[in-house]
């Protein structure tokens, strides 16, 4: 989906941005600047990127986040989501689906109209042939779990089948799928990007993330095209003047690099007109500026602190709970977040309409209750240093690990090592590595307790994170009771009825926070700033610069 390309929870791109779901806290959501008049064509627009794109430029390779932000403007798939997080084909190259045999056959249509930005219509073709891609044994990238139900896949990824035996063509433009079981995700989960068949076949597919359509010259289907690449400094897209939605009013969007610490600065003096991921502490600044709109909803995405299963020294659920009462993420959310934010006690966040709203005051703030509950687990303060010691009566530390390139994450580490030592529990605080060192670390088990973050799909199910065997599972968290209740929420006939799946996830983000897998700390606020003399904007659950509205922006000359 369009946003899918951004909501991938894929090897801690997370981190970057965050995200959200259904309706619920939708705080200043709405039309971004009130501009009246007829909107103009022409003119360009430019976005600030904190980061230089790794130059994949293909959603079914990409795994960063800024080339995701290029993937935006350039690429249509099958399926979207409403303003309401409704399933769309309304902006999508889907015109309809259809599930059969009691949820286990999908009839899929694509619209006719469209075509690759060469001129080639795009057909179920293109579709067919990114699932067999990923689908294919040499595929190494983090896609298999988006089309793994479809039957027959896994046989191919295992090397016994040249194609996916659930896949029937009907016709250009309509496929049959048969799925291995009915899930009630599957429409959100299906992979739906197709790829230009005309372009990669023959292609060996280790050679597609590099080869000339993914990295020169890019054929995308959307309303803008690549029109140069200056590696490291930016990116121009323009206008498709034969999109099937009808053509942009901007001429050009350009992508700038441009350092976080100077991107408010450059947003003030004009020299970009986008800036997404604003810090809470620049909001009340921005806000007074007459010729900045900036605008804040809630998200679906949240910071945690990771708990390593695999480590002996937090193998005990009281010690896992005392960490959470130990920590003031209420103090967090105020001086950090300035407010822009919550607690968080769940997987789900608010924004979710399977959100638990009966866990809002699990775990207050509590240095008695922590220390009580640590003393009543075994670990004492046995020599009067003000920290306890283990079980056994050995010396007791616990190491946190933390990256560089979140303010507020950086800034809550020592706060955390200051908290936990309250209540006693001596706290390693690691020196901050680079971002790909530190996840690299974190995959590799490699640490005990980590900061990190999570982005998140619109639908509510955890599975790719939380289950015993997936492949993102870097808690190394195993629950054979957890496990269970995941799949039931998706494949149960229940499962089908939204309100009886939300009491499923209810009983199941209780399980999870009485057990205690990881320290949920905060959700923090979605916060994006554009010049007010970009019209036609709108901001909702998407943010502004990742909704797919940018057809309708418009500058006056």
């Amino acid at each position: 989906m369009k946003n899918k390309l951004s909501f991938l929870s894929i090897s801690f791109i997370l981190v970057l941005s965050v995200f959200l779901s259904a309706c619920g806290n939708k705080q200043d959501a709405g039309s971004g600047n009130g501009a009246t008049g007829e909107p103009q064509d022409g003119g360009k627009v430019t976005l600030a990127m904190f980061s230089a794109p790794q130059g994949i430029f293909n959603p079914v390779f990409y795994e960063d986040q800024y080339d995701a932000y290029v993937l935006e403007y350039t690429f249509d798939d099958l399926f979207g989501y409403d303003s309401n997080l409704n399933i769309s084909t309304e902006k999508s190259l889907g015109d309809s689906y259809k599930f059969e045999n009691d949820n286990k056959t999908l009839t899929i249509k694509m619209k006719q109209e469209a075509k690759w930005h060469d001129g080639k219509p795009v057909t179920i073709d293109d579709m067919i042939f990114a699932w067999e891609v990923i689908a294919d044994k040499e595929y190494t990238g983090p896609r298999f779990s988006n089309i793994s139900m479809i039957k027959g896949a896994q046989e191919k990824k295992d090397g016994k089948a040249d194609k996916i035996a659930g896949i029937t063509k009907i016709d250009d433009y309509t496929v049959k799928l048969e799925l291995n079981q009915a899930q009630a995700n599957t429409i959100s989960e299906i992979w739906d990007y197709p790829l230009a068949k005309h372009l990669y076949e023959g292609v060996p597919i280790k050679d597609m993330p590099n080869a000339e359509p993914t990295k020169k010259n890019i054929v995308g289907n959307a309303e803008f095209k690549v029109k140069e690449i200056k590696a490291n400094e930016y990116v121009v897209l323009e206008r498709n003047d034969d999109y099937w939605r009808g053509k942009a009013h901007l001429d050009q969007i350009v992508l700038k690099v441009v350092n976080q610490d100077v991107a408010i600065g450059a947003l003030k003096k004009g020299d970009v007109d986008f800036v997404p991921q604003i810090q809470p502490k620049e909001f009340d600044d921005l806000d007074k500026n007459d010729n900045v709109e900036i605008k804040e909803i809630g998200d679906f995405g949240y910071q945690y602190m990771g708990i390593n299963h695999e480590s002996t020294k937090l193998q005990d659920q009281k010690l896992r709970q005392a960490l959470v009462y130990g920590i003031d993420r209420a103090a967090m959310v105020k001086g950090l977040l300035k407010g822009h934010g919550y607690v968080l006690n769940q997987h789900i966040p608010k924004v979710s309409w399977a959100y638990n709203e009966g866990l809002d005051d699990a775990y207050p703030y509590d240095v008695e209750k922590a220390k009580s509950i640590l003393a009543e687990a075994g670990y004492k303060d046995l020599n009067g240093d003000g920290f306890v010691e283990g079980k056994d009566g050995k010396a007791f530390s616990l190491k946190l690990d933390y990256p560089t390139g979140n303010p507020v994450r950086e800034q809550s580490a020592p706060i955390i090592k200051e908290n936990l030592e309250k209540i006693g529990l001596k706290i390693d605080l690691q020196q901050p590595r680079e971002v790909a060192s530190h996840y690299d670390a974190v995959e590799q088990g490699k640490t005990e307790l980590y900061l990190a973050g999570w982005g998140l799909v619109p639908d509510p199910d955890p599975s790719g994170i939380f289950l015993s065997t997936d492949t993102f599972n870097y808690l190394r968290y195993k629950n054979a009771e957890s496990d269970k209740l995941i799949k039931a929420a998706v494949t149960s006939s229940d499962a089908f009825d939204q309100a009886k799946r939300k009491e499923m996830y209810k009983t199941w983000t209780e399980k999870i926070n009485e057990d205690v897998p990881q320290v949920f700390l905060y959700g923090q606020n979605r916060i994006e700033a554009w010049n007010k003399r970009v019209n036609g904007v709108t901001f909702d659950w998407r943010g502004a610069i990742e909704s797919p509205d940018a057809i309708d922006w418009w500058v006056a000359k």
